[in-house]
């Protein structure tokens, strides 16, 4: 083969920049023989033939093996730095870059008359690898070793894709200054070489490098200058003479020609064969439309790269700007409208469907500000992402949007895990510091003070200003509160300080001492000791640094807080009182006009607290404190036994308070007892009955609410006895006695349900006893401890009862004495019933003595009945004194 010929076979297989400084020679060897001559048909020379076909038809691993054996069996060929460097480069077209580099290094020796071309190869591979510096550094030697050669216009810019030059590895990094000193000096390796060969393609490569770099470097009267400089008469190739074509727009654009720039798009699409170049001609048509103030129409052009045939980078490029567009055009329904036909003309993973979801379910989030019923569509859409694209880069932004959707859906768990994984996965700092920020908050709530904490500091470490402009005091101010929760007050001051350092002129800085004020006050922590006196200090040094702070209402009625927290109720009734007058109309004043009636409660300024609560219902019938009003009035009418008062102001607490919770379902509880107690039966079953039926009702409650209907309606029955009362009695109270003996409403359904059958057996069926020892004796054999003893020992008195009625007294003494001889817990009242039943049986049975062991038994148990007990045990003892005995 001659050199002519395998040199032009190289040119075709990989273009230029593949010339070998050892074919470029006269004569028909590959390279100057170093060790005598070889036959052109000879065994080697044929060989390494096979070898270079393999590699010029792009067989690299084939042309690797020949290679590779051909230099193993003739270790002193004429070709072997040849074949050494067609092996590192068969290595190379297969991305084994260390191995390529690694042969050329290590044989760099036997290089000869190839050195050049070696260190050119290396470079070449190191450029490939994504080693630029050290790719810069190789092209730099061969172009300075080689001058006003072909080979130094080559290494100043080559034409093969992914091959680099240069120039073209520091436009790689960035580089863009190097750029220009590399292709603008004029004694330079490029302007010298392009000079010598001006209509080259590696000259016209160059060229359009450079105006690129002036483009980067916002130089474009420069580049313009240099791209026409390019006659694209004398351009060859059609892809030249678009990308000259293509970047004198974008030149033209960013000097401010837009019109000019549009013009010569017509002529780019005129230029643009394959569809990447008319995808990239549409794109900045688009982008110039946009610059000339035509939106609508550069949406018309960026529709065009939105087809399935456009390749994905063009697609997702159009949908980007297509979307950007689509919002700033139109009002925010008809732009969710557009985006969602849109999403729906698309394939479900077509390119870019996850920025489309992405954005249409920021949309709806952003409408749901105003509307929460459409957070359902922003989930739905936020979800098809988090679910279905998860490698996309767009998912930590999709995980903080679903955040927000369960923050407004006070999901909070769901959000914190959301939050979470965005500030993982976020990566420009405003938006990982939101998410960040946002994590703390849901953490916070959730009472993980600890992990708040720690979320606010580390916020603290990111230093973008819009960060540290925006978030900074409010993460201190989070702090510290987190450690005032968790009893830091150490960290929480530390936080304070901080803020008052950093930010002096902040909103947060009186607003951060006054916390700290606070958290001398109070905690997480109820078994930790407050100091109030350090707190009225910080509280007063803020009044004397801000006197006229817009915090003062709060700060002075802190310092009333703290005489209230301390059990000074004169001080902290003089404070609120002082403040009502100083501040009345601040929105503060219901909250500070409910601890002063709460104060003289406590004082024992019961008329004083009576009338403030009953002012304040009545004055702040919407505030959220009300209820509480009226429930404290109405507990006072209740403990004074005034019970059609205290039925009204539960009554109106549950009727104008539905939304109060749990003290809403407590007050028609009450209501109820209050009717009971005063005789109002219906009313109360009316309440109870009501009480029962709430779906939302707290189960307790509701288990007090069936317990209060089946003595309403045993009560009936004892009126007036028919088995449908006694039913009735019996239904309500059997849905109670589940759980036993965990549950003590369990426990104590049963003992009255022995009483309910009692009631039967005593008048209208004696075998009904049976039942009644069952519900008595199933509490007397739960294991010790667990039942109350009230409800032991009015068990064991109940099974007493009926073991008398069947006149079994020696039975009815063992269970009266069972509750009489207690082991240390007992009841006083069943004690004293016990006693009673069991000394009348002695004495029925003239058994003086134990009838008065009895009494003695009784009288230790429970003092107060000494004036009556001593009488009976006087009786007794002179019965036994007369007996004898």
């Amino acid at each position: 083969m001659q050199a002519r010929e395998l040199t032009v076979g190289m040119r075709r297989m990989a273009g230029a920049g593949l010339l070998l400084a050892a074919i470029i020679v006269c004569g028909g060897g590959l390279g100057a023989p170093a060790r005598g001559s070889t036959p052109a048909n000879g065994p080697e020379e044929q060989a390494f033939r096979v070898a270079f076909n393999e590699f010029q038809d792009f067989h690299y691993p084939l042309a690797e093996t020949q290679f590779d054996d051909f230099l193993a069996r003739y270790t002193n060929s004429i070709h072997r730095a040849d074949a050494i460097l067609f092996l590192a480069r068969a290595r190379l077209e297969q991305s084994n870059f260390d191995g390529a580099i690694n042969l050329l290094q290590k044989t760099s020796a036997e290089a000869g008359g190839l050195r050049l071309d070696y260190i050119f190869w290396i470079a070449k591979t190191r450029a490939a690898s994504g080693d630029l510096t050290n790719a810069a550094e190789g092209f730099a030697a061969v172009a300075k070793d080689v001058p006003l050669s072909p080979r130094r216009l080559e290494a100043s810019y080559d034409q093969v894709e992914p091959s680099f030059d240069e120039a073209e590895a520091h436009a790689r990094m960035g580089d863009w200054p190097g750029v220009i000193r590399l292709l603008q000096q004029t004694n330079g390796p490029f302007q010298l070489a392009a000079a010598t060969d001006a209509n080259s393609e590696f000259a016209a490569r160059g060229w359009l490098l450079l105006g690129k770099a002036l483009l980067h470097e916002q130089r474009p009267a420069e580049g313009e200058k240099v791209v026409l400089g390019l006659d694209p008469a004398g351009l060859t190739r059609d892809d030249l003479r678009w990308q000259r074509q293509y970047l004198l727009c974008r030149l033209q654009l960013a000097g401010g020609r837009a019109g000019a720039a549009l013009a010569g798009s017509t002529n780019l699409l005129e230029l643009a064969l394959d569809p990447r170049h008319q995808a990239e001609s549409f794109f900045l048509q688009g982008e110039i439309l946009e610059e000339s103030g035509r939106p609508a129409d550069a949406l018309g052009v960026y529709a065009k790269n939105l087809t399935e045939t456009q390749q994905p980078d063009a697609q997702q490029k159009a949908l980007a700007r297509t979307i950007q567009l689509t919002v700033a055009l139109n009002p925010l329904p008809q732009a969710i409208q557009a985006l969602d036909s849109l999403i729906g003309q698309r394939a479900p993973q077509a390119p870019g469907q996850d920025l489309a979801r992405v954005s249409l379910g920021e949309l709806y989030l952003k409408a749901a500000v105003t509307d929460t019923n459409l957070l359902a569509a922003a989930l739905t859409n936020l979800n098809v992402v988090v679910s279905n694209f998860t490698n996309s880069p767009l998912l930590g932004r999709a995980r903080l949007d679903r955040g927000w959707c369960h923050w407004l859906s006070s999901n909070v768990p769901a959000a914190r895990v959301d939050f979470e994984e965005a500030a993982a996965r976020l990566s420009l700092p405003q938006d990982q510091a939101v998410a960040r920020f946002k994590l703390a908050d849901a953490q916070f709530i959730l009472k993980d003070y600890a992990a708040a904490a720690g979320n606010y500091a580390l916020l603290l470490t990111n230093k973008a200003p819009e960060v540290t402009n925006a978030l900074f005091d409010l993460a201190l101010y989070q702090i510290a509160e987190s450690d005032i929760r968790r009893g830091d007050q150490e960290g929480a001051c530390a936080a304070v300080d901080k803020i008052l350092r950093w930010f002096p002129g902040s909103y947060f800085g009186d607003r951060s001492s006054l916390l700290k004020g606070e958290g001398f006050l109070k905690g997480e922590d109820l078994n930790r000791k407050y100091d109030y006196d350090r707190a009225r200090e910080v509280f007063n040094d803020l009044l004397e640094r801000s006197p006229r702070s817009p915090l003062l209402p709060e700060v002075e009625y802190a310092i009333a807080r703290t005489y209230d927290y301390q059990g000074n109720w004169s001080q902290a009734i003089s404070r609120y009182k002082e403040w009502a007058v100083r501040h009345a109309g601040d929105p503060l004043l219901p909250e500070v006009q409910f601890h002063l009636a709460l104060a003289c409660g406590k004082a024992g300024l019961t008329n004083d607290a009576l009338a403030g609560f009953t002012n304040f219902a009545a004055r702040f019938p919407s505030n959220a404190l009300a209820p509480w009003a009226l429930n404290w009035v109405a507990d006072y009418y209740y403990n004074q036994k005034d019970f059609s008062l205290a039925e009204k102001n539960y009554q109106e607490l549950f009727q104008k308070h539905p939304d109060a919770g749990e003290l809403s379902y407590q007050s028609r509880f009450w209501a109820g007892k209050s009717a009971l107690a005063g005789q109002e039966n219906q009313d109360a079953y009316d309440y109870f009955l009501k009480l029962v039926n709430l779906t939302n009702a707290p189960p307790a409650l509701v288990a007090r609410g069936y317990f209060a209907l089946g003595d309403i309606f045993f009560q009936q029955f004892q009126a007036n006895q028919t088995i449908s009362n006694l039913n009735q009695a019996i239904a309500a109270m059997a849905k109670l006695t589940n759980g036993a003996p965990a549950s003590a409403i369990a426990v104590e359904a049963l003992g009255r349900l022995g009483d309910y059958y009692m009631a039967w057996a005593d008048n209208h069926d004696t075998n009904t006893y049976a039942i009644v020892k069952q519900m008595y004796g199933t509490i007397v054999h739960f294991p010790p401890g667990s039942v109350s003893a009230a409800a032991r020992c009015q068990a064991e008195f109940g099974l007493g009862v009926v073991a008398e009625k069947e006149r079994l007294p020696r039975q009815a003494l063992e269970h009266y004495c069972n509750v009489v001889y207690h082991s240390g817990n007992f009841d006083p009242y069943w004690v004293e019933r016990a006693g009673e039943s069991a000394a009348r049986i002695y004495e029925e049975q003239q058994n003086w003595r134990d009838a008065l062991t009895v009494y003695k038994r009784v009288l230790d148990a429970v003092p107060a009945l000494r004036p009556v007990l001593e009488k009976k045990m006087a009786a007794a003892q002179t019965r036994l004194d007369a007996a004898g005995k």
